[in-house]
């Protein structure tokens, strides 16, 4: 699978390279060389937010960590507010992997405009990037609890929330350019 990284910040050139001998005939023929590029636009699409859904996936894996740190510890007092936080996280994964998909079918209702879809990779990246800002935030080393200080936590855990919004503002943004590309 394609790996979020810096080396690879463009995932459609690794769609592209993975076309086989049919999807490259595809695109040697007028009526179904849109049709190729478009998919392979969705294909690209899938494969980021399935990454992205991945990074959000360890940041609530990381504050499940931190919880239970809480819990062994018997700290309980900062229970809710990380638990909100693994809530958030949660939801928002879900949001980003099983967010509906173009089609790019030969008749389809919606018309895609190639151009202007690949100005979407602007939203990508500031959501992308948000997102692994996320996950580096939680990591062990970025958030830790002290259970002889239990309330040094909370700066942490409000930093993250900050985080968590900028994801979820990112994501609002990303699908409210996607809308307006899409429906006409």
């Amino acid at each position: 699978m394609i790996k979020l990284s810096n080396d690879n910040p463009d995932i459609r050139k690794e769609v592209d390279a993975s076309r086989g001998f049919q999807k490259k005939l595809e695109l040697l023929i007028p009526g179904l060389r849109g049709y190729r590029t478009r998919e392979d636009i969705r294909v690209s699409d899938n494969l980021l937010r399935n990454q992205v859904a991945d990074k959000l996936n360890q940041a609530k894996g990381n504050l499940e960590g931190v919880r239970k740190q809480m819990v062994t510890a018997g700290d309980y007092t900062n229970l809710t507010s990380v638990g909100s936080l693994i809530s958030q996280v949660q939801q928002l994964s879900g949001q980003v992997r099983h967010a509906q998909q173009g089609y790019s079918g030969f008749v389809a209702t919606i018309s895609i405009n190639e151009e202007r879809l690949n100005k979407m990779y602007e939203y990508d990246y500031n959501f992308v990037s948000a997102a692994v800002q996320l996950q580096q935030m939680t990591a062990p080393s970025s958030l830790t609890f002290d259970a002889s200080a239990p309330a040094s936590v909370q700066t942490g855990l409000a930093k993250v929330g900050e985080a968590i919004t900028d994801v979820k503002q990112k994501w609002s943004e990303r699908m409210a350019a996607i809308e307006d590309i899409l429906v006409k």
